[in-house]
């Protein structure tokens, strides 16, 4: 199967190439489009997007296109599991002298 093209919103383009290396194609919507634009264009072209962008994944879900959430709250969950498998192991985690 064939994986969809993923659109990056704006914020986001320092993913493109690292998705490209994982074997995602991806498109870059260009700076300054609306909403409206963006969506037609996910749409279209039964793009993925992915975006940090609260309102435009919300008008994503109600149009049921597919899309990522990648705001802080996402974010905050990634960094705070990724400092438990830390702590996990190295079992107690100690500050360096002098900080």
């Amino acid at each position: 199967m064939q994986r969809p093209t993923v659109l990056l919103d704006e914020q986001l383009f320092g993913l493109d190439e690292y998705l490209r290396d994982l074997g995602w194609t991806t498109r870059k919507v260009r700076p300054g489009i609306t909403d409206d634009e963006v969506v037609n264009l996910a749409t279209e072209n039964k793009y993925i997007v992915v975006s940090l962008d609260k309102k435009l994944l919300s008008r994503c879900r109600v149009m049921g296109i597919p899309s990522v959430d990648l705001g802080l709250e996402v974010q905050a969950k990634i960094v705070h599991q990724s400092l438990q498998r830390i702590m996990t192991s190295q079992g107690s985690f100690e500050r360096p002298e002098g900080s």
